[in-house]
């Protein structure tokens, strides 16, 4: 049967009658016991260390800071934490679990687990598919491009010859005396798809006639600027008339006097 602590209580009492307040004991990291600090308090504390039960831990209570008394006792007692409750109702159970708490999906809602998606396969493209989109896209330039020369040649044409399209030259074609210090002045003017020619007889206002040339009846003929050409195609040697609308060329023939239209008849070299 173990012994008490009244041994060492009354060891303890006499040593603080003789010498007052105790000394300071240090305490053991290991341990936990108090360390002794002189040979005389290490003797002392051999007959506790020898009639105490060694108990599991030891706990020092210090009710008085001048008397420091070594208080055993039962280990510490470990009080087991209950997990968080964490439930989830389910009717009129609940359960509780000590992990992570589950999701909650809203009301009304449905899990759907979709197919994976088919593994995309190239397809090979025929070849007429591109040929006819070059074909598309070479379609489509050559009418913007030929939009584009129509508009810039119509502007070309109206700092050349204005509206309506009109053109000036001097000839000399052997009417009313005419000669290169008095030429004949010759205007062509395409008057709404009408060609007229008004010539002025060696330069004299007083001595014009006109001619009328081809009616052009195409959709914008009114912007067809018209051109005139003094040289002789019958080989009678006079110079004879000619008018150019676009790729035509009309044929006046000089008689001497004036000029008159083209007929069957007439040897023409173009």
């Amino acid at each position: 049967m173990p012994r008490t602590d009244e041994p060492s209580q009354q060891k303890l009492r006499s040593k603080t009658s003789k010498g007052g307040d105790p000394a300071p004991l240090k305490f053991a990291e290991s341990s936990g016991r108090p360390a002794p600090q002189t040979d005389d308090a290490l003797a002392d504390d051999d007959f506790s260390i020898e009639d105490s039960p060694r108990t599991n831990t030891s706990v020092i209570r210090l009710d008085n800071p001048t008397s420091p008394q070594r208080i055993t006792g039962p280990g510490p007692q470990t009080t087991s934490i209950p997990p968080r409750r964490t439930g989830q109702a389910t009717g009129k159970a609940i359960t509780t679990t000590a992990s992570s708490p589950p999701i909650r999906q809203p009301r009304g809602t449905t899990t759907q687990q979709y197919p994976p998606p088919a593994p995309k396969t190239r397809r090979n493209v025929h070849w007429l598919l591109p040929l006819g989109l070059g074909m598309i896209v070479a379609i489509t330039l050559w009418a913007l491009g030929s939009a584009a020369l129509a508009w810039g040649s119509a502007r070309l044409d109206d700092i050349r010859y204005g509206y309506p399209r009109t053109f000036q030259t001097d000839a000399v074609v052997g009417h009313n005396n005419d000669s290169p210090a008095h030429p004949s002045h010759f205007i062509a003017v395409n008057l709404h798809g009408q060609i007229i020619v008004v010539e002025f007889m060696a330069g004299d206002p007083g001595k014009s006639i006109s001619y009328l040339g081809p009616d052009l009846v195409d959709t914008g003929s009114d912007l067809i600027p018209v051109s005139l050409e003094f040289r002789d195609v019958t080989r009678d040697g006079k110079p004879d008339m000619l008018i150019h609308v676009r790729d035509k060329v009309f044929v006046f023939v000089n008689d001497g006097t004036k000029f008159r239209q083209a007929t069957s008849s007439d040897n023409i070299h173009l």
